[in-house]
């Protein structure tokens, strides 16, 4: 029961759903597509806000459009609620640690890097994605 667990922990339920041939010929969701999987989920849980979904009335990020906030505040409370956003919506993830990257660049935009621990079945592994903030909107760079 645990091995079927977690070949199926890898992809969320309607990417399972889409493939079922896939998914049951694998058997194992190999951790390339396990990282892609959670990449797109968190893009649409970054992007919502709480409030617009009825079964999980939390689910999502508050705006932080708010201009009384000074910029070192804005980045902690940004990385905070990232790193409880993930905690508490996005299973296949442990011991997830937010934090900052400078981008000179283009000030506008605020860049994070995520490293979790990903829980796969039996098997633990770790990861680290960047996310980017721009517009509004979090993007996830390859």
């Amino acid at each position: 029961m645990a091995d079927d667990i977690g070949g199926v922990l890898g992809s969320r339920l309607f990417e399972r759903l889409a493939a079922p041939e896939r998914a049951a010929a694998a058997g194992e969701t190999g951790l390339a597509e396990a990282v892609e999987s959670i990449k797109r989920h968190l893009v649409d849980l970054l992007n919502s806000h709480p409030g617009h979904s009825e079964c999980a009335p939390a689910l999502g990020l508050l705006d932080f459009n708010d201009a009384t906030i000074g910029v070192l505040d804005l980045e902690l409370n940004i990385q905070r609620a990232i790193r409880q956003c993930i905690e508490r919506f996005e299973p296949r993830v442990r011991r997830v640690e937010v934090e900052s990257v400078p981008n000179r660049g283009d000030p506008l935009q605020l860049h994070f890097q995520v490293h979790a621990t990903l829980a796969l079945g039996r098997e633990n592994a770790q990861t680290t994605i960047d996310l980017l903030l721009n517009n509004k909107r979090y993007q996830c760079l390859d």
